[in-house]
């Protein structure tokens, strides 16, 4: 991926962003959502992060069956409070 476009350069403090990984953190109505290892362009001087347009779809689709999963599982057992779901590659 990042060889195929110039890195973008930070929108925070203008430093070129380099082609590394992040965790992607999202909460609503007390739903947390925690995905490690995003690919992502990473500003090596401020840690602002930038997705690219087919990560983030992917990001929204996730969140939304993640975050519907959680809400349906809250409804059924109200005392389990955490989930870990790990997908082998």
């Amino acid at each position: 991926m990042s060889e195929q476009r110039p890195a973008p350069h930070c929108s925070e403090c203008g430093e070129v962003m380099e082609w590394g990984t992040t965790t992607f953190k999202y909460s609503d109505d007390d739903i947390g959502v925690t995905i490690p290892d995003v690919p992502a362009w990473v500003c090596p001087k401020c840690g602002e992060v930038s997705f690219t347009p087919e990560m983030t779809d992917q990001l929204i689709e996730t969140l939304k069956e993640f975050v519907a999963a959680a809400k349906r599982a809250r409804q059924r057992q109200p005392l389990l409070r955490e989930y870990v779901v790990q997908v082998a590659g």
